[in-house]
């Protein structure tokens, strides 16, 4: 099994199941309810102090057309940030398939702590074909201090092999926010008769 790596990959010997009970208590830590007020310019627009940033990204499968690929994009989110997530829009931005979508109810969020891996409770999720936009919204909102990671589950792969970037940008809480582009993950898929793009 290939893996393409944006920067380095993930732990992925994390477990999910059977976290700890530490662990479980740190999620109320991570999502409850925010300690600090939410920055706010001239405004009234609310915007993260401090950016938060794409660091990691890989597909699990990159033959197009794969129907059991897991694209993981990891980013950090620092305690400076200081306003909570409230969802994260990834964009097809380079790479095009008319038919590719996302199985919704397939898709996880988390984030590795010293006890293990714990789940990120998510709300709202959509796609929109004709942006090619997937919003993930968090339930509650995601505190920063962590990083996070989003496993997005498409149905298939594209057709078409190539490179693909997804842009990704991060929204605070608020009825009007600054919202903040973290970066591209880049993924690279082939075709199956073994010809490799660059």
């Amino acid at each position: 099994m290939l893996t393409i790596q944006f920067w380095r990959p993930l732990g992925r010997g994390a477990a999910i199941a059977g976290i700890s009970a530490l662990a479980l208590g740190l999620t109320s830590e991570l999502v409850g309810p925010a300690s600090t007020a939410a920055i706010e310019y001239g405004d009234g627009t609310v915007g993260f102090s401090y950016p938060p940033r794409l660091t990691d990204s890989y597909t699990t499968r990159n033959q197009v057309g794969d129907s059991s690929a897991t694209y993981y994009l990891t980013f950090d989110f620092p305690e400076a940030a200081e306003e909570p997530l409230d969802r994260v829009v990834v964009r097809l931005n380079e790479g095009y398939d008319p038919l590719f979508r996302y199985r919704l109810e397939a898709i996880e969020a988390f984030t590795d702590t010293p006890a293990g891996r714990v789940p990120l409770p998510l709300g709202e999720l959509s796609q929109d074909r004709d942006t090619r936009e997937l919003t993930v919204t968090f339930d509650p909102p995601a505190q920063p201090g962590m990083p996070i990671t989003l496993a997005l589950r498409p149905v298939r792969n594209p057709r078409f092999g190539g490179v693909y970037l997804l842009g990704a940008t991060a929204y605070p809480v608020g009825d009007s926010v600054a919202s903040t582009f973290m970066g591209y993950a880049r993924l690279s898929f082939y075709e199956r008769d073994g010809n490799r793009w660059p």
